[in-house]
């Protein structure tokens, strides 16, 4: 007869990172900066850009447009290629 019992197991993560410390003038400019970035939110490093500004807008930083939303970012003045193809 088989016997099967549920197990956890506990495994460590290590993941490199970056803590990077702004003052206000400075948040709300990397958050103008990154408004403006363009490309794809799938296949290129705008993902990224995307994900730290609303990391920013979510700490409270002030935008700088009305409505309090930003512009179409695909539209942006700061354009990323996607990623290359790895074959």
């Amino acid at each position: 007869m088989a016997v099967a019992e549920k197990t956890t197991v506990e495994r460590v993560v290590t993941e490199d990172g970056f803590t990077l410390k702004l003052t206000v003038e400075e948040a709300e400019t990397l958050v103008a900066v990154l408004s403006r970035v363009g490309g794809s939110p799938y296949t290129s490093p705008r993902k990224h850009a995307g994900a730290v500004l609303d990391a920013l807008r979510e700490a409270g930083t002030r935008a700088y447009w009305e409505d309090d939303h930003p512009p179409d970012q695909a539209t942006g003045s700061i354009q990323f290629d996607d990623y290359p193809v790895e074959d």
